[in-house]
Order: structure tokens, then C-alpha cells, then sequence
């Protein structure tokens, strides 16, 4: 072989081996600017129909928060099950689940150490029950209080060394009051972006989501003590009023009787205000957005917006 075609051969090589450097760097920046996508689901059934799985498949959609059960006052007083989920449909192979447990305060109202034990082993057996492989966490959900925190952060020591014995790490989700307060003890937080306002107030108009309301507490996002997640509202409430004074939530028409007089108004969140939010959430914790949860997957929530706007709000 002559010098020339040695050359020319080296020369080859070296322009494709540049050009598959330059499109492996390039993939990469994609990646580093891509979310996790991620949804909740939150309900008393599965059921993954074909509306759903096209949202999923459509938005890349690899991760589920999804509620196991309730956690609730008995009629002894003492922490039980509660609307435990039931699986009428299996998850797709290729979407991560998150179990998670929603826990109603006043179960933190005195120390139970019977409670992570018994939440583990439930969650465990809900997995195999129903085909959850691969699980790598799970999720506490409590909208703990100053008065509850030191039982509540106890109950997540002793959880986070269950599962993590496991190598199953724990996360919890932070309400933006709960960001004025120490930092529970878990590997992760969610930053739940909603539920800003009060929702049982007639003169309220955006109870879901309003950055008036949520803008006094982002300056402490920036130091908190945890790695975040961020989720965002894509849920309406149907509220009924009587005589100006809330008597609740319907979800359905026969939910509540409704009263000569009473009125039924919905409460919305729009999608300027979500990624209004989503910016503010940006500006203060940029990490916060590597990964997007929207709350939560049902059907009327993933067809209100079109397929562009909810692809707003996965771009980082």
C-alpha cells in the first residue's frame, strides 16, 4: 500500500471519528436539557386505557408517582388503610413506578412505631400482588405540621432504614409552608406547585395555582436542604357554595344535594400560570426542574391542553 493511501485512509478515519464525537457530544446536550417526565396518578383504580397510553407514549412519560393507599384515623384513633388502589389494568413495561402513600396528618399526632413497618410491608405486598418489579422508591405524602414534625421526621428515619436496607430510596413530598421548616429526613423531595390558595373562599379565584400567592415563599427554594423534583396542576375543582359559605367539593352532580340559591363554581388552572410557576421555580432552583411531574394523569386533565402545551411544560 502506498504512503498516499495510508494517508488518506488515516485522514478517513479521523474526520469519522470527529464527526461521531461531535454527535455524541451534541446527544448529550440534548439529554442534559431534557427532563424526567413524569406523572402522577391519583386514584382508586388503574386503569390505563388508550387515552392514556398515547399521552404517555407521545411525551415520553418514563416515570409514575402512583397511589398505593391512604393512611387514616380508625375508630380506635389508630392509623389504618385507606381507598387502597385497585389494579385493573397492568403498567407499561417501560414506565418506572414510584408507589406512594398518602398520609393524613393527624396520624403524626403521636408516635406509632408500628406504622413504617406495617406501610412497608403493605406497599411490598401490593408490588407482588400485582406484578411491581423493580421498584426504587417510595413516596410519603403528609401535609405535616411544626406540631407534628418531630413524630413525622421520626416515622421517616425509621422508613427511609426499611427500604433503604433495600436499596430503595424514600422521597416525600414539600408543601410551600413546609419550606420555612427543616428539611425532612429522606433522599428527595417533590415541590408540590399547587394548592396555593384558599379553595373554601368565594372571593379566592385561582385557588390551585397563583404565584401571588406562592411568590412569599420562593425566596427559601434556593437553599433548601433537599435535592427536588417539581410537580405542577393540570386539575379543576367543581366547589359548591351556600349561602356564600363553602360546603364542598363535587365530583360529581349527585355528590352534594344542591339547594335553591346554592351556586357551583369551578376553579381552573391555566397554562400561562403553569409555566409561569415552572419559570419562578427555574429562576430560584434550576435543579428542581430536572425532573417535571404533572398532577395528575386523568383523562379530562391530559386532554384539556393541547399535546404542544404539555410538551411546555416537560422542556427544561
Amino acid at each position: 500500500m502506498s504512503i498516499f493511501a495510508v494517508m488518506k485512509r488515516n485522514i478517513i478515519y479521523i474526520v469519522v471519528m470527529a464527526l461521531l464525537a461531535v454527535s455524541l457530544l451534541s446527544c448529550g446536550g440534548r439529554r442534559g436539557n431534557s427532563a424526567v417526565r413524569s406523572v402522577y396518578y391519583w386514584s382508586t383504580t388503574l386503569s390505563i386505557d388508550s387515552v392514556k397510553q398515547q399521552f404517555m407514549r407521545r411525551h415520553n412519560v418514563s416515570r409514575m408517582y402512583l397511589r398505593y393507599f391512604d393512611v387514616v384515623d380508625g375508630d380506635d384513633g389508630m392509623p389504618v388503610p385507606n381507598a387502597t388502589l385497585r389494579f385493573l389494568t397492568p403498567v407499561p413495561k417501560d414506565v418506572e413506578v414510584v408507589p406512594v402513600v398518602y398520609i393524613v396528618n393527624s396520624c403524626m399526632a403521636a408516635a406509632d412505631t408500628s406504622l413504617a413497618p406495617k406501610i412497608y410491608r403493605r406497599v411490598r405486598q401490593m408490588n407482588e400482588t400485582n406484578g411491581i418489579g423493580g421498584v426504587k422508591e417510595i413516596q410519603i405524602d403528609c401535609d405535616w405540621t411544626m406540631r407534628t414534625r418531630s413524630v413525622y421526621f421520626s416515622f421517616l428515619r425509621q422508613l427511609r432504614s426499611m427500604a433503604g436496607a433495600d436499596g430503595i430510596k424514600l422521597s416525600a413530598t414539600i408543601r410551600l409552608h413546609q419550606l420555612s421548616q427543616p428539611a425532612p429526613p429522606v433522599d428527595h423531595g417533590v415541590l408540590m406547585m399547587y394548592n396555593t390558595g384558599d379553595f373554601t373562599d368565594l372571593a379566592c379565584r385561582k385557588p390551585i395555582l397563583d404565584m401571588n400567592d406562592a411568590a412569599p415563599y420562593m425566596p427559601r427554594l434556593a437553599g433548601y436542604g433537599l435535592p427536588l423534583s417539581a410537580a405542577y396542576p393540570l386539575y379543576s375543582w367543581r366547589i359548591l357554595f351556600r349561602r356564600g359559605h363553602y360546603a364542598g367539593i363535587m365530583h360529581a352532580d349527585d355528590d352534594l344535594p344542591v339547594l335553591p340559591g346554592d351556586s357551583i363554581v369551578e376553579r381552573r388552572v391555566e397554562m400561562a400560570d403553569i409555566l409561569k410557576a415552572k419559570d419562578a421555580v427555574s429562576r430560584k432552583r434550576a435543579d428542581a426542574n430536572s425532573e417535571i411531574i404533572l398532577f395528575d394523569m386523568s383523562n379530562q386533565n391530559i386532554t384539556r391542553f393541547k399535546s404542544e402545551d404539555y410538551e411546555k411544560i416537560y422542556l427544561r
